[in-house]
Formats: C-alpha cells, structure tokens, sequence
C-alpha cells in the first residue's frame, strides 16, 4: 500500500496546475524515458524505484509520459536511482556552475557584498537537487535580509524549512534560524571536529552529497588551521 505520497501525484494533470512541475520538452529523451533507460541500467524494477513511495502503476505512466510527476516525487526516483533531479528532468548533471555560483554567493555574503551575491546565485537558484539548491535560496534569503526584503526573504525561508525537515537536516535548520534572525551562522566549538563529526555521520548513511561536503570543509579549514590532536581524535 503506498502512502500520501502517491495519492495526489496520480491524479489527473490539469493544465496550469500549480502542484505539478511544466516538465521541459526536449526532441530526444522524455523525462520519462530517461528513467526507464536509468532504471533498466541499474537493474531495478518498477517496485524497487517505487518502494512504499508510490505504486508501480503510477510509476509506469511517468515513463510512459502519461502522468507528471511533483517535485518531491522526482527527488524520491533520483534518489533510488542514485542521480540527480537535473539529469532527469534536463539530460545533464548539475555541474561545476551551480555549485560556482553557490560559494561565490556564500563568499560575497560573508564579505556583506549582497547585491553580488544575488547576482552570483542565479545560476544555482533554480536547482531542484539536495541539497544545492536549498543553499542557494538559504544565501539568497540571507542576502535579501540584508538588503532590508525581509517579506520575500521570509517567503523562500517558508518554503525551504518545509524541504529541510523533510530532509531532517539540523545543520540547516539551525542556519535557517540565524539568517530569520539576521545573523550570520557560526560553528560553535571546533569547526574541524564539527565538520568531522558529521562527515562520518553522513557516510554512515550512505549519504555522500552530505558526506563530500562536510569532509571538503574539513579539509579545507585544516589547510587553514593546522591539525591538532584533539581533532583528530573524533
């Protein structure tokens, strides 16, 4: 029996619905598609992919082009599959640029450089992967705050909450409350073993989106800092 997750997804898609993602056409592969040809690479049935998400059924009109699926069902099929929602929906990975754009906007907030952070981000802010695209509209509210646009920032800080509990993410959460109350978010003991710490976690849990990021920022404050015995004890 699937959950909630299937129920309002395998309704009849109505033109101009605003629940349902406008899927871009392409003369080549379909969205739906390029998850079969993805799923068939992997070896995985339509109830693998599925899982207690969503039924086999609804999965099968997705790749025959005959249901649209939402946004967080796509996040569900790119995670099974293990690729990104960008490569569905558009044939090609990610890529260096979003994530170009994503530090250059962090590093320009942190120089109190809002307008050219915002600037800075946009090629990030349409990403629908996790968790890219939650920190890029994270530092855009951040900016936007600064910038004296609470009301909208408060508007995309709404929506991202709602992704990251689902994600159950407490790093983020704990960002998302200092840039509400228009801070700067700050590690509170040693950042390295912080870092670590979570690193670990998330590789634990086969996360390794997670997992690369807090080991890169491990990493990079070592190079800055030295290491100590105390950080390496973790």
């Amino acid at each position: 029996m699937a959950d909630d997750l299937d129920a309002p997804d395998s309704a009849p898609v109505m033109a101009g619905d605003p629940n349902v993602l406008d899927l871009p056409e392409g003369p080549q592969e379909s969205l739906g598609q390029r998850i079969r040809r993805i799923r068939g690479q992997r070896g995985m049935s339509l109830a693998k992919v599925g899982g207690n998400d969503f039924t086999r059924a609804f999965l099968s009109q997705i790749e025959l082009g005959k249901a649209r699926p939402s946004l967080r069902v796509l996040r569900v099929i790119a995670e099974r599959l293990g690729t990104e929602v960008e490569y569905l929906l558009e044939g090609r990975q990610a890529g260096l640029e979003r994530e170009l754009a994503l530090e250059m906007g962090r590093v320009l907030v942190a120089l109190g450089e809002y307008r050219r952070a915002l600037r800075a981000l946009k090629p990030a802010l349409t990403s629908y992967d996790w968790p890219l695209g939650t920190d890029a509209r994270l530092v855009q509210a951040e900016a936007m705050i600064a910038l004296g646009r609470k009301e909208k920032a408060n508007e995309i800080l709404s929506r991202e909450r709602r992704v990251i509990e689902t994600q159950g993410d407490r790093l983020r959460q704990a960002r998302l409350r200092a840039i509400q109350r228009g801070e700067h978010f700050r590690i509170e003991g040693d950042p390295v073993k912080f870092h670590l710490q979570l690193a670990d976690r998330a590789h634990r849990a086969a996360n390794g989106h997670v997992a690369l990021e807090h080991y890169r920022a491990a990493r990079v404050l070592l190079e800055a800092l030295g290491p100590t015995k105390d950080r390496t004890e973790t």
